[in-house]
Parts: C-alpha cells; sequence; structure tokens
C-alpha cells in the first residue's frame, strides 16, 4: 500500500510512526479501522501540539469520542468525522480518488470540549474537498447510522447465512437471482471493518435489529389479512420509496400542503403505472369502507 500510494504521488513525506507522522500537525486524519482507532490516539497523544484539532473517519462515533477523550491532552480537540463515500467492496488505494467525497454527505460531531477553531478547521476541510458538512452528536449518529448503514450488514449476513446454511442449499443457490446477490452484496466487504462496526456500536445495532424482528413479525401477520390490505402495504411502501429517492420528504421545514387535496392520491398518480394506480385506489376505497363498517358495528354495540 505504501509504495500503491507513493505511485501515485498520494503522500508527500513517508515517516516511521504513527507520533512522528503528527508531530507539528494542526490537523491529524485518522483513517483506520474502528477498533485500533483508541490504540492510535493513545499513540500520537504525546506528540500533539496545543491547539491541534483530530478528526476520524470511522462508522461508529461514541466509542471513538470516548476514547479520545481518555487519551488526548488538554488544549487538543477531537471532532468526529464520517465521510458517506467509496463502496464497501471497493477499499485501499487502489480505487482512491481525487473526486472520492465531491458532492457526498460528511457528518460531523465535535467533542464537548473541542474549540471553535479547531471546528472551523474540519469544516474547512470538508468543504474543500467538495463534501457537505453535516452536524450530528455522536449519538444520534450511531442511532442514525446502526438503522440506515449498520443494520443492512447485519440483515445482509443473516440472509445469505440462513439460505447456505439450509439442507436445500444448492438448489437456492441455482435459483439465486439479481435480488438476492443484491441483498447479499454486503457480505462482499471486509469482514473485519463490518465487525468493529457493529461491535462499536453494539447497542444501537441491537435495538434496530428488536426494530427489525418486530417490523417482520407485523408483515408476517399482516399476509393474513385480506389482498388488498397486502396490497396497499407494497404500493405505500414502493411510494414512499420513491418519494425518498427524489428527496420530497426529506426536508423537515417541508410541511404538510392543505391546499392540495390528497396529496398522497396525487404522488401516487405521480410515480407509478395508471393500471397499478387504478388498483390501488380501488384497494384502499375498500379498505376503507371496511374500516367505517366496523367502526359503525362497534358504535351500535357501544364501543365506539
Amino acid at each position: 500500500a505504501r509504495r500503491a500510494a507513493d505511485k501515485q504521488d498520494a503522500v508527500d513525506q513517508i515517516v516511521g510512526s504513527p507520533r512522528e507522522a503528527v508531530d507539528g500537525a494542526g490537523l491529524v486524519i485518522l483513517a483506520t479501522p474502528p477498533a485500533s482507532t483508541s490504540e492510535l490516539l493513545e499513540d500520537i497523544a504525546p506528540a500533539l501540539g496545543r491547539g491541534a484539532a483530530v478528526t476520524d473517519t470511522a462508522a461508529s462515533k461514541v466509542k471513538i469520542e470516548e476514547w479520545a477523550g481518555n487519551h488526548l491532552p488538554n488544549g487538543v480537540s477531537f471532532i468526529g468525522g464520517h465521510p458517506l463515500a467509496g463502496d464497501a467492496s471497493a477499499f485501499g488505494i487502489d480505487n482512491a480518488s481525487a473526486d472520492l467525497f465531491r458532492g457526498k454527505r460528511w457528518f460531523l460531531s465535535p467533542s464537548p470540549n473541542a474549540s471553535d477553531s479547531a471546528v472551523k478547521s474540519v469544516l474547512g476541510m470538508v468543504r474543500e474537498l467538495g463534501a457537505s458538512p453535516h452536524f450530528l452528536s455522536s449519538e444520534e449518529h450511531d442511532y442514525v447510522l446502526a438503522g440506515v448503514s449498520h443494520l443492512p450488514l447485519v440483515v445482509s449476513s443473516a440472509l445469505f447465512t440462513m439460505l447456505r446454511g439450509s439442507d436445500g442449499w444448492p438448489d437456492f443457490g441455482r435459483a439465486a437471482g439479481e435480488t438476492f446477490r443484491s441483498m447479499t452484496a454486503y457480505n462482499s466487504g471486509d469482514p473485519t471493518m463490518t465487525t468493529e462496526i457493529a461491535v462499536t456500536n453494539r447497542e444501537q445495532v441491537q435495538h434496530w435489529i428488536d426494530r427489525f424482528v418486530l417490523e417482520l413479525n407485523r408483515v408476517r401477520n399482516l399476509l393474513d389479512e385480506e389482498e388488498e390490505e397486502v396490497f396497499k402495504e407494497y404500493s405505500t411502501a414502493q411510494i414512499n420509496h420513491a418519494k425518498f429517492l427524489g428527496g420530497d420528504d426529506l426536508d423537515p421545514d417541508a410541511g404538510a400542503q392543505p391546499d392540495i387535496p390528497d396529496a398522497t392520491s396525487q404522488m401516487a398518480a405521480l410515480l407509478i403505472s395508471p393500471r397499478l394506480y387504478d388498483r390501488w385506489r380501488s384497494m384502499t376505497k375498500r379498505s376503507e369502507e371496511r374500516e367505517k363498517e366496523r367502526e359503525s358495528r362497534g358504535r351500535r354495540w357501544g364501543r365506539g
């Protein structure tokens, strides 16, 4: 890796140790797997000067902020960082690119004692790379990323392991198409990195696994309902996913649009085929009628 980096002119100087590398530095970036960060922070701490800013690129933040608080000296600021860039199956110097972070989101989680000047230093670096900075506390970061990034890693592994361990695996393997390959693609990534992410964010990952189990049970029970209820579930998911991809439901200040009647129906008409839209409206109407009928029966019997 060192020879490859030198060949690409990616480094100005190669030194013999991390401590030597950070000596006199005003901004230090730790781009290492999460579990090795504690040892690295302890190693470089004596060489860091007062006013230095230290940031990282790991996918979990609470534990690393804790380690920074334990190891870094007074006067040195830690600002947790997590760029959302790259590919889990394409890592290393051979996949480096000057535009890797351009247009990508970069989470920043300043520790409570981080100085304003240190935060500005890291913020300037992020903007210089063309990334879009977004501030979250380390706790918020780990909660959110456990849901949208770490849980998919767990689900991908569990799905593959479940079927691979079944007696009928040869048949499953031969029948596996693009859906299965896409769902299990995370297994092509670095297992050491995946393990360290899961372990350093253990509680939040477990929280979302529990939530996912509840959701699977809800969907399992839904399959006992009438066809229109099942169709409504999946058609609504399709519509909401299309809105997500378009960024239409990500603005917390957007609010409702009271001047547009039945906005969900209009969105459905735009995002799905006319035939599917007609079926969606028909089944939604039948579902609403049945719900009103149940409410009416409940009122007649004194339960409403």
